[in-house]
């Protein structure tokens, strides 16, 4: 299952509304908990390299993945993994710095919306969709930043993050 939650983000230019993405952990990888969700930045559409993002979020993608490519299909999270956890109780798969608590309790929100059934079921849900909303240029309802630029700019503070 892979889900799209609109979140508020604090920014240096205010607080700002943001689409992002998680999938349902089936606990079968990595120590993952089942039925858990898992942020990712988007999902890969082709073979190879990064190129299907923008050139930030390709060049993060290929700075945090192994070889710097992926199958086409993968779900792309390993800027969520971060090699380097000082504090080793933290749960991989949600980042380090100041996003981890955040985006934990995101995900056991989602598992406790899913298991109570209170979702909307999007059919069409495939990568296309997936990417293109996330990356999407439109200016949601009292944001004045694209969804984009918003969406690039926490990607990078992950990835900045992660570098410390």
């Amino acid at each position: 299952m892979i889900g799209l939650i609109d979140v508020n983000i604090k920014y240096i230019y205010g607080i700002e509304r943001v689409t992002l993405a998680f999938y349902r952990s089936s606990g079968t990888y990595s120590g993952k908990i089942k039925g858990l969700w898992y942020p990712i930045v988007g999902i890969k559409t082709k073979t190879g390299r990064f190129t299907e993002f923008s050139d930030n979020i390709n060049y993060i993608l290929t700075n945090t993945t192994k070889d710097g490519s992926a199958d086409k299909g993968w779900l792309v999270k390993s800027l969520f993994f971060g090699n380097s956890y000082v504090d080793k109780n933290l749960m991989k798969g949600f980042s380090v710095g100041p996003h981890y608590n955040k985006l934990l309790e995101i995900g056991k929100t989602l598992k406790d919306l899913y298991e109570s059934r209170n979702f909307y079921n999007i059919d069409s849900l495939d990568a296309h969709y997936l990417n293109a909303e996330v990356f999407s240029k439109d200016i949601y309802l009292d944001n004045t930043h694209s969804q984009r630029e918003n969406f690039e700019t926490f990607i990078v503070d992950l990835y900045n993050q992660s570098l410390l």
